[in-house]
Parts: structure tokens; C-alpha cells; sequence
């Protein structure tokens, strides 16, 4: 669980990273904050998923 919830965390900084650095919105900060968006859901669902899992065992 937790190597499945570091490597999802680390993918979705470096895909908000990217998408951050590549999408232009012309928004004055330069950046959607994507990098900060993704990990933080990356790992809230993970954490849902463990916790429905354990929950029907």
C-alpha cells in the first residue's frame, strides 16, 4: 500500500509539473498549481481505497 501510494504521489507531481509548465492561461502567477492539485488527490484516493477495502473484509 504504501509504495502504491508513493509511486502514484510522485507521478501526479511530475504530471502537474508538466501540465504546469507546458499549459499557458495567461494567468499572471504563470501556473494552475497542477503539481500541487494531482499528488493531493493521488494520495486522498488511495487512501479511500484502502479504507473501503479494509472496511468488507
Amino acid at each position: 500500500m504504501y509504495l502504491k501510494a508513493t509511486i502514484l504521489t510522485i507521478l501526479g507531481w511530475f504530471i502537474g509539473m508538466v501540465l504546469d509548465a507546458n499549459i499557458d492561461f495567461g494567468d499572471p502567477m504563470g501556473f494552475l498549481s497542477l503539481r500541487i492539485l494531482f499528488p493531493i488527490l493521488a494520495m486522498g484516493l488511495c487512501i479511500l481505497h484502502e479504507l473501503r477495502r479494509g472496511s468488507s473484509r
